[in-house]
């Protein structure tokens, strides 16, 4: 005798396995999303002390190298960007358009192209979320972490993922942060425990975020990216760099030279909006004028470029407030107040290359310390993980008595 119900075909089966399959699936993000830790966060505040510290008082103006670290080659069938960039088609751009490194930063994979060359820096970028890009480039990256949270992000589950991409990373580095508002301005007050933020990239520009973390006390330095997907489209490619003051391309040097702020970005502002040919780029990028000069005398700060005037100089401190401005000089100046927390420059070059400076920050002493402001509540977090484990304990055991109960009805009829 033939069991079972004799209607239940394969689509029957199928879907009940699929449903098993969404159902874990769901689980297990859930899972990732209720096992977050409860973050406590100390108030911040600005920067102060008598000590000024600037970035660029090692600098030496011979040993600037164009660097760009967020660039997508073609992965996984096409499914994710980076439609037509071979590796090889990259690496022909990139060294036409006369930059010392361009990192290859996929999604979720190190890529391990140019793995050989003594400026190979592993990166990636972090981040499954597709609606608000919470993305992060990892740079120095010594492994891809798989954990991430892609519907949405509180400040708690924000913080989480600086602290552990930076367990596996030299550099973690908010992406894009005003993209599809991944990072909400406001976030950028109390987030800590990170050194770089990408402030130009062609997506969303992320001034408004440094200076709000920097207003608040947090030593962040600007990197400037293409987030190049299509290699092939000129229109993509020299849109923002990376300058950095190194004597060599050896990564140590690099990631010290990131770390004390000896870098600033560019952005070629008006290039998307003229169609410039690739060798028009590059004779524009070879021919580029670089900082020369950014020297404390006293509390006097001097800013001098290898250009022969300045079209523009901006002076801007505390939120975000331009302190001064001179127009079409060959070398400004602006002395520091003792009420000014910081103070960055902005450098607009000609009207199409402008130069955004890392900041000079007041501290106590000589030494800098960077404060963080995290701190795991951890009996908050046992608190909110009990009562979600009841909870769920809760519910299954609702689901298992309603099984039993059809079943039971089932065997009565």
């Amino acid at each position: 005798m033939r069991k079972g119900n004799p209607h239940k075909g394969f689509w029957f089966y199928f879907g009940r396995v699929m449903a098993c399959i969404g159902i874990l699936l769901l689980l297990t993000i859930l899972g990732i999303y209720l096992t977050v830790p409860t973050y406590s966060f100390k108030e911040p505040r600005p920067f102060e002390g008598e000590y000024l510290y600037n970035p660029y008082q090692d600098m030496n103006p011979d040993q600037w190298k164009k660097y760009h670290f967020h660039c997508h080659s073609r992965k996984y069938f096409g499914m994710t960007n980076g439609r037509k960039s071979k590796e090889t088609a990259i690496d022909s751009v990139y060294q036409t358009l006369g930059y010392d490194h361009y990192g290859i930063s996929d999604y979720m994979s190190i890529n391990l192209h140019g793995a050989d060359r003594e400026d190979y820096i592993p990166a990636y970028e972090h981040g499954y979320g597709l609606i608000r890009k919470t993305h992060q480039i990892c740079i120095g990256a010594k492994s891809v972490y798989r954990i991430d949270y892609p519907f949405m992000q509180n400040l708690n589950m924000k913080q989480h993922m600086l602290n552990k991409l930076g367990e596996r990373s030299r550099f973690v580095m908010p992406a894009h942060a005003s993209f599809t508002k991944g990072y909400k301005v406001s976030d950028m007050k109390y987030l800590s425990n990170y050194r770089l933020i990408e402030v130009v990239n062609p997506y969303g520009n992320a001034i408004e975020h440094w200076d709000m973390a920097l207003s608040n006390g947090h030593r962040l330095y600007a990197l400037g990216d293409d987030d190049t997907h299509d290699i092939t489209n000129v229109h993509e490619v020299c849109r923002n760099m990376t300058m950095v003051n190194t004597p060599d391309l050896d990564p140590e040097n690099v990631y010290d030279a990131l770390e004390k702020g000896l870098c600033y970005a560019v952005e070629f502002d008006n290039w998307y909006y003229f169609p410039l040919t690739l060798e028009q780029k590059a004779k524009e990028t070879h021919e580029l004028d670089y900082l020369t000069q950014a020297q404390l005398v006293g509390d006097t700060l001097f800013i001098q470029t290898s250009a022969e005037t300045m079209r523009e100089v901006q002076f801007i401190g505390q939120d975000g407030k331009v302190l001064k401005t001179e127009q079409g000089v060959v070398r400004a100046y602006y002395v520091i107040q003792p009420n000014d927390t910081y103070v960055r420059t902005r450098i607009d070059l000609n009207g199409r290359n402008f130069l955004y400076l890392n900041p000079v920050t007041r501290h106590p002493t000589t030494i800098v310390v960077d404060r963080r402001l995290d701190q795991i509540n951890w009996s908050q977090t046992i608190l909110y993980w009990v009562v979600y484990a009841v909870a769920l304990i809760a519910f299954a055991w609702y689901l298992f008595k309603k099984a039993k109960e059809k079943k039971n009805q089932s065997n009565a009829n």
